[in-house]
Order: structure tokens, then sequence, then C-alpha cells
């Protein structure tokens, strides 16, 4: 399940956004329940009938959230619980009103070597037209025998899925930017394609041209404050965004 619930929600939009360089991340896997996908079981379930009444593409699969966290001497570590999709978007589509969890997941911040950030448009689904940070929800896929995820092969492989650019076509830098606004946290890793933006996004588009179904429908690239406020761009990418454009990071 690659596509995830993007859309900056309106808590989240009441919220100071802080963004965080760890150089590590750890997240467990766990079998803590969620109490309130127990309490609203019958209210999630007829919520997820109008919701695939409307849209037969959407998918009931197991994704992670964050039921713990903390940050501790440059290290990121969470504990992630498992829930069905159709309890989340439940959750998410009231306004998260749990706030003892969290919706957590990989972002890519693609930077061309011209230093120009990399952003995808979703093409289609409940955030049709949004322009952001390419990335998905950690799902089963993420998880080794010893319930540890990848976060770092996570993302990577969200990114050869929407974009087509692989390991050969990007670097990958030391640490991660974890951006925190609301409900939501992101984990950024940050990349570096092989070519300048207009080349990068020539690629791209070529590969996304050869697909039946691209989850991205377009590839633009920003380099100032103005061009990310001419985007709807969700609220967790506009605080990360504004973290690097106001040079509050080296870049």
């Amino acid at each position: 399940m690659a596509a995830r619930s993007l859309g900056g929600s309106k808590e989240a939009e009441r919220y100071d956004g802080q963004v965080r360089y760890v150089d590590s991340c750890t997240l467990t896997v766990t079998h803590d329940e969620w109490p309130f996908a127990e309490v609203h079981a019958a209210e999630i379930d007829a919520f997820w009938q109008r919701k695939t009444a409307e849209n037969g593409t959407l998918f009931n699969g197991r994704i992670f959230m964050l039921s713990s966290y903390r940050i501790d001497a440059g290290q990121f570590i969470g504990r992630l619980a498992p829930v069905e999709f159709k309890a989340f978007l439940f959750w998410k589509e009231r306004g998260c009103p749990d706030r003892s969890i969290f919706d957590v997941f990989g972002s890519a911040l693609i930077r061309a070597d011209d230093g120009a950030i990399l952003l995808g448009r979703q093409k289609s689904g409940i955030n049709a037209g949004l322009v952001y940070l390419p990335g998905g929800f950690i799902d089963q896929r993420d998880v080794d025998e010893a319930g540890e995820v990848d976060i770092s092969a996570s993302v990577l492989r969200e990114v050869e899925e929407e974009t087509g650019l692989g390991r050969r076509q990007l670097g990958v830098r030391d640490g991660f930017l974890v951006t925190m606004i609301g409900s939501q946290i992101s984990i950024a890793l940050d990349l570096v394609a092989d070519g300048d933006a207009e080349t990068v996004q020539r690629q791209i588009r070529e590969v996304l041209a050869t697909e039946a179904e691209p989850e991205l429908d377009e590839i633009v690239s920003v380099r100032n404050w103005a061009d990310v406020e001419a985007l709807p761009v969700p609220a967790y990418a506009r605080v990360l965004l504004s973290y690097l454009l106001h040079a509050r990071l080296p870049v």
C-alpha cells in the first residue's frame, strides 16, 4: 500500500511544527492494541462501507502507527502498533481525536545536484492534486524477523515505486530529518539525485509515461519559499521545506 493519506488536517494546522535532525532511527513493531479502534469498531465498519462505496480502489491493509517515541542523544526511538487502514482513515478524517498515537511515515527529501528539491504530485485518490515528498506508510514489507523496521529501505523502495529512481541514481546522506506537526511525524531520508533538476525531472517523467497507473502525474522542483507557496503542499511538508529553504539547516 504505497499511497497514503497526506493531506494536512485542520487540527495539524493549529500546531507549530518542528524539525529535528537525528543520527539514527530505531522503530520496533509491538503487539500493542489500539483502544480507540476497539471502542469505535462499529463506527469504523460503517464508515468503511461508505468509503468503499464511494471509492472501490480502497484497500483495508495493515499499517503501523507510532504508539510512543522519544528522541535521545541524536536517536529517534519509537514503538509501532499494527492498525487496520480503515481505522486509521476513520481517525484521520475525524481530526485525529486520539492524541496518544501518531501518523508516522517515511519521506524522501530528494535534491537534484543543482540544489533544487524535487516533489511529486499525486495523480488520483483521496490526495489527488497534492504535492509532497515521495513516501508512504510503514507496512509489513518493512519489518524484519526481529520486528525492526529499516526506514531507509522503506523510503528507497517507495521512491523507486513512485519515480523509478533507484540506488544507482541516488546518493544517501547520513541521518534523518524528523518533522513533527500535530499528530503527524515524517521521517525523511536525505537523498541526492544524479543530475540537475531538469534532467532528473525528465527521467522521472519518462518512467511515469510508461506506467499504466502511476501514483504521480507530475514531478516539480522548488528552489525557494515562493515556489512552495504556489503549490498545494500538506502541512508536514510545508514545515520541513520552510526549515530547509529558510536556511535553518545547512544544505
